[in-house]
């Protein structure tokens, strides 16, 4: 990453027009035009039940393959990706639940939200409304770049977000509210000029129907009958059209908020630690293809064609010719993982992330990472210093757990290692101020006093255990208090 990029790029607010002309990207289009006709077949449902049933599932179903897509649109504009068609052809495995995630994330705060209402009252529950209202992009975006719904839900990471981004944060979501506001407007416009004149329709059979009965007029009262009869199949190709005009509309506007929020990481990117790939002063340019370009575009037709195995030959042989190119080197790696070739994509991992913690590249190393704990659970790297440099990477990059897991079964590994008592004070470290295990962290420290008590790391984890035991004390005397 080169320093100081980020005022080289071009602020939020002077982009929202380009944000909202995102969504009408063909490769973006076409999403929202199909997805959005998913929830429109419910209109055709055999009865009122029916119909609601499968619009309901079937809205469902379209808002997952929407929310799906709306992350790696967060994500890839996070690293500088502005444009759909410079997205990266390989699928992005570690979005693939983000959906559920994300409405995880607006749930559980919602519920208890409505809890403190009920507990505390309606003005506490406002304010824990308008809280929970301005937190929740940063959240969303902080779960996003770390994959995490704990750190999504983890008021400090959200945190982070905000006070990295600093004042502009407040106009974010001064434009997420105005953006929200113009979709409920919108919709509720379509609402009033095509639903609530079927739902009048609607009311004025039944109302017939039962002056009819009441008046034992069985001429009036079996024409009404007639209209209930027919009124839903009638509507049908109404309703449908309007389920998925409405849907659509919400759809556009969800992928305009989402370019939003990952245009916010991307401007802020040092603030924040994240790392790009697109610099800003590469952009504007129209340089010449070069190979590698020529590369990523036959591999990624070959992706098209369902052809793997070409995929894998080509990104073979360009790794091979240069290998200490990491972006070929990733491409590769990824395509090992697509494939399934499990043995080879753990031998290159071992080189690969290595390659990538020599040049800062934290977070491509994590996620080299992953994908071979995914193929092969108990996948270790085989250089102590290296597990300890991507543990930290891990750390850095707001992902604590996963830091402990990459850290698990090292004293075993390496026994005696002269890197134990660093391994000792990080874990004791990441257990104390990041995992909040203030019992455990204090063994990890007090291992490395007991079996290290020359270590520069002493002092450090001497200072760290007094805190802790301050801390216990003062919980403990708490209720006494």
């Amino acid at each position: 990453m080169v320093s100081s990029t980020s005022s080289l790029i071009a602020p939020f607010w002077t982009r929202v027009p380009r944000f909202f002309l995102f969504p009408l990207q063909p490769s973006a289009l076409w999403r929202v035009l199909v997805f959005a006709a998913i929830p429109a077949l419910g209109a055709f449902g055999t009865s009122p039940g029916a119909l609601v049933v499968l619009i309901g599932g079937l809205s469902l179903l379209a808002w997952v393959f929407l929310l799906r897509f709306g992350s790696r649109v967060l994500h890839e504009t996070s690293v500088g990706r502005l444009s759909v068609s410079d997205y990266s052809p390989l699928p992005d495995d570690s979005l693939a639940h983000m959906p559920y995630k994300i409405m995880a994330l607006f749930v559980i705060p919602a519920f208890f939200v409505g809890l403190i209402a009920a507990l505390l009252g309606e003005t506490m529950g406002m304010l824990a409304n308008f809280a929970v209202t301005v937190v929740t992009p940063a959240a969303l975006m902080a779960m996003v770049v770390s994959r995490s719904l704990g750190t999504g839900l983890n008021p400090a990471a959200s945190w982070d977000v905000m006070s990295g981004v600093g004042k502009p944060y407040a106009l974010l979501c001064v434009f997420l509210f105005f953006l929200s506001a113009g979709q409920m407007f919108l919709v509720m416009q379509m609402g009033e000029a095509k639903l609530l004149p079927l739902f009048m329709k609607w009311q004025a059979l039944q109302a017939a129907a039962q002056q009819a009965f009441q008046a034992q007029d069985e001429v009036a009262f079996e024409a009404a009958m007639e209209g209930i009869r027919n009124f839903f199949p009638a509507i049908k190709p109404t309703l449908a059209g309007v389920i998925w005009l409405i849907t659509a509309v919400a759809m556009h506007f969800t992928l305009i908020a989402f370019n939003m929020l990952g245009y916010v990481l991307y401007q802020y990117h040092e603030a924040l630690g994240l790392e790009v790939e697109v610099l800003p002063g590469r952009r504007g340019k129209a340089p010449v293809k070069s190979q590698s370009d020529e590369e990523s575009e036959r591999i990624a037709a070959f992706i098209a064609e369902g052809q793997i195995d070409q995929a894998l030959e080509v990104a073979y042989e360009a790794q091979r010719l240069d290998p200490q190119n990491i972006a070929a080197q990733e491409r590769y790696n990824k395509l090992l993982h697509l494939a399934g070739k499990d043995d080879r994509l753990i031998n290159h991992s071992l080189r690969l992330i290595p390659l990538m913690l020599r040049n800062a590249q934290g977070k491509g190393a994590l996620e080299a990472w992953q994908r071979c704990r995914e193929r092969q659970p108990e996948f270790r790297l085989e250089e102590a210093s290296h597990v300890l440099q991507l543990a930290e990477a891990a750390r850095t990059n707001r992902e604590p757990k996963r830091a402990m897991d990459i850290l698990n079964g090292f004293d075993k590994q390496f026994r005696n290692h002269p890197l134990l008592p660093e391994v000792y004070f990080l874990g004791g470290s990441i257990l104390c101020d990041d995992l909040h295990k203030d019992e455990l962290a204090d063994k990890f420290l007090l291992t490395l006093c007991n079996r290290y008590p020359q270590h520069p790391r002493v002092e450090e984890a001497l200072r760290l255990r007094d805190i802790i035991r301050r801390m216990r004390k003062n919980a403990a005397s708490a209720p006494a208090a």
